[in-house]
């Protein structure tokens, strides 16, 4: 088989995202395991609290409030999908993604803010998660910030 012929059974390249873009699935389950999608920082209007990357046109301040309502729409979403929060037996890990300018070195204190509300929410016990916390470049939509999450469900 050559190159050529490797390509020309590939399947097509999806069309760019768009209003008829088909749905992503947001969640999966993987026997006690629920793995969520990332979840930016929309507020309760949908609108983005901020927008940029943290060390440039965001502060860190506003870096931890995106945080915060990541954290927020990850549980929300987990709601939605086992109907209570009262099933989940704890939060395996969270995953935290920070749109960093060149030489911003904090992602760690954004992350801060994604775990204490999970722990807030959560209580100590099932609240208590591994992490980590990513510089990169840019985010969907311009989001300073997006959260993913591990979670075992009873």
């Amino acid at each position: 088989m050559t190159s050529d012929d490797r390509h020309a059974s590939a399947p097509a390249v999806p069309p760019p995202a768009g209003p008829q873009r088909p749905s992503i699935a947001t969640m999966r389950r993987y026997g006690d395991l629920l793995a969520t999608s990332g979840k930016t920082a929309n507020g309760p209007d949908g609108a983005l609290i901020a927008s940029g990357r943290l060390g440039d046109q965001v502060d860190l301040e506003t870096g931890r409030q995106c945080a915060w309502q990541c954290a927020a729409n990850v549980l929300d979403a987990v709601r939605d999908e086992l109907g209570s929060l009262e099933r989940v037996a704890e939060v395996v890990k969270l995953t935290v993604f920070v749109a960093s300018a060149p030489g911003f070195i904090e992602q760690h204190l954004v992350a801060d803010a994604a775990t204490a509300y999970v722990q807030h929410v959560l209580g100590p016990d099932a609240g208590q998660h591994a992490r980590s916390a990513i510089g990169v470049a840019e985010l969907p939509t311009g989001s300073p910030v997006e959260v993913e999450a591990l979670v075992r469900v009873r």
